[in-house]
């Protein structure tokens, strides 16, 4: 008996699959409901404007609405399917349910009953003796096997009892208790009748909805407004894609429960029509089907008017996002015309100050002939064009004089940073142009590099590289104006107003020579030559006067003699201009020369070639 029960306790179990498709499917729905829900959250986000935020704020109300009447849907649509009414079916009094009763109470009547004779045994056997004592302990020991199999017969009949009620709770509630799992995850959307009536959409005041921020007018701040709106644009129609998703998947929901309710109705319809030319028996059979068509119409209602409730939110939801994305496509339109047309003004402005600068310089090198203000004009002309420049650029690219000493602040910090080489050459390029500066065509020295200065640029200076004779060497020198303020380097200039040089040469004569002849013969040769150029190292020595705060004495041909134990050298030196140096110098070596083969010529021991005095050596006079 217990195997014959036990199997159909097993053949009347639920099975647990037959409607799982139809779950699955209103499960699924449920979470593209949310998901749908979930994505105004990155509307939100998305929101800058007041209209935004009171677009989003609509959009939410009906996503909470929405979310509510799919719930609502769900719970009415698991009341409609027939695992339902098999559920409370099985709750009453089916034979399956009668004869687990019966089995579980058989099962308890048999232990207690075993259990009462083991008493009686226990007792009767205290008290035998002899015989009589065996033949208990015997029986005994049987009843109490009987009473382990009854007991292990009832735990398996409990454990069934417990299998199929398991069974029906999970037939019946364990959907249920899915959807209600998913609700709770959105506790926010839990909205009632009443409370959907009391959070009726009011009307937004129209000025509400023309509220927005002012129009940015800067590059940079036009340039990210237009990014902004260009992922807003992209949420936007993310929110689009979905609705109409959840529109498609609302529509497939739909037409299978339409189809139920018509046919319910034609039924009822066709049932209200054979009832009244029904009599007696019949006439009940057919108000009891009419009663259970009404149960059913009622119960597909209360499925389907959630539902077409949703449709109709969710639609206005999609249409409210459309009208948002075209709001904010009109407004990115706008603002990209705003942007190219601040940046046309901008090329155009740039156009004609570089235009501006051109003709700037094209006058220099037409009406400033001196070269010194030619150069101070043309450096300038570059100040001045970069500077309008990074103003016009600063001014185009933000909006308001506080975000213009922002960005000047951080691009200020960046440059003293990056560019500490370049700052220092600007600040010392104002230190090579000042009253004691040097200037185009000026000689210099830079450590062992001796040029003629070609370019005083504001970070660079080019210099034509010289021989020690005072030849070109066919090389550009460049050296960066800082090098002005390295300690390692050595830098030497003409006097201001000066242009020439002092050379030197050095005779060794025989020491019975008549010195004061010789150098009155020798001085005069050289005065000859210098002669042909004093007037230019006069009119240098008047500059260098009024120049300097300090007396300079003229600069002017002289002799130096030195005894020495075998002969006399004798060292003449004498100023040169720095453009005539070499052929100067040759001049002087030939009238030396003249003045040695003289007579009474003098005996000369040795000589040297003439030479630049080194920088330490250098005397005006």
């Amino acid at each position: 008996m217990l195997a014959s029960v036990l199997a159909a306790l097993l053949l009347a179990a639920p099975p647990a699959s037959r409607e799982a498709g139809r779950d699955q499917s209103l499960l699924n729905f449920l979470n593209q409901t949310l998901g749908w829900y979930r994505q105004q959250g990155a509307l939100a986000l998305s929101a800058s404007d007041p209209a935004d935020l009171v677009a989003v704020a609509e959009q939410r109300r009906l996503g909470r609405e929405a979310v509510s009447l799919a719930f609502e849907f769900a719970r009415a649509s698991v009341a409609l399917q027939p695992q339902q009414a098999a559920v409370q079916k099985a709750a009453g009094s089916s034979p399956n349910t009668q004869a687990i009763a019966r089995l579980t109470a058989d099962a308890e009547s048999r232990v207690q009953q075993l259990k009462g004779e083991i008493v009686q045994l226990q007792s009767e056997l205290d008290q035998a003796k002899g015989a009589q004592k065996t033949d208990l302990v015997q029986r005994l020991a049987e009843t109490r096997s009987e009473l382990d199999l009854a007991l292990a017969r009832q735990g398996t009949v409990q454990a069934f009892t417990e299998f199929m009620r398991q069974g029906a709770a999970a037939a019946g509630g364990g959907l249920l208790a899915q959807i209600e799992e998913l609700r709770r995850s959105v506790p926010e959307t839990a909205v009632t009748d009443e409370a959907r009536k009391a959070s009726a959409p009011v009307a937004a005041p129209a000025a509400a909805a023309e509220v927005r921020r002012p129009a940015p007018t800067g590059v940079l701040a036009l340039a990210s407004d237009l990014i902004m709106l260009s992922r807003k644009k992209r949420t936007v129609r993310d929110g689009i894609a979905l609705t109409a998703q959840l529109l498609a998947a609302l529509g497939k929901l739909r037409e299978p429960l339409l189809a139920d309710t018509t046919q319910t109705l034609q039924q009822g319809d066709v049932l209200a029509q054979a009832a009244d030319s029904s009599t007696g028996a019949t006439l009940q059979q057919r108000g009891r089907e009419i009663d259970q068509l009404t149960a059913r119409y009622k119960a597909q209602s209360a499925a389907i008017v959630p539902l077409e409730k949703q449709a109709v939110l969710v639609e206005t939801s999609g249409a409210d996002l459309k009208e948002w994305l075209a709001t904010i496509e009109a407004q990115s339109g706008v603002e990209l015309r705003m942007l190219l047309v601040h940046l046309g003004l901008l090329a155009t402005a740039i156009a004609a100050l570089l235009a501006a600068s051109e003709f700037w310089r094209r006058a220099t090198f037409r009406y400033v002939k001196d070269l010194r203000r030619r150069q101070q004009s043309l450096v300038l002309r570059r100040v001045v064009v970069a500077s309008v420049v990074g103003l016009m650029v600063a001014f185009s690219l933000v909006t308001e004089l506080g975000s213009l000493a922002t960005f000047a602040g951080f691009i200020t910090a960046g440059l003293a940073v990056a560019l500490q080489n370049v700052i220092l050459s600007v600040a010392a390029y104002f230190f090579l142009i000042g009253k004691f500066g040097i200037r185009v065509g000026d000689r210099v020295q830079i450590t062992n590099v001796t040029g003629d200065v070609l370019d005083i640029g504001l970070v660079r200076l080019h210099l034509m590289e010289l021989r020690s004779d005072g030849l070109p060497t066919g090389r550009v020198v460049v050296f960066s104006n800082s090098v002005l303020f390295q300690p390692s380097a050595s830098f030497f200039k003409q006097l201001p107003g000066s242009n020439f040089a002092w050379h030197q040469i050095s005779l060794t004569l025989s020491r019975d020579t008549d010195y004061r002849a010789a150098e009155k013969r020798l001085m005069d040769a050289l005065e000859k030559v210098y002669a042909g150029y004093r007037d230019s190292i006069t009119q240098q020595h008047a500059e260098m006067t009024q120049n300097l705060s300090i007396e300079v004495k003229e600069p002017r041909p002289n002799s130096q003699l030195r005894l020495t134990d075998q002969a006399l050298e004798m060292s003449i030196r004498f100023p040169v201009p720095l453009e005539r140096g070499s052929a100067i110098d040759d001049l002087v070596t030939r009238a030396l020369l003249d003045a040695l083969e003289r007579e009474p010529k003098l005996k000369l021991l040795g000589s040297s070639a003439p030479a630049a005095l080194p920088a330490e050596s250098r005397t005006p006079g």
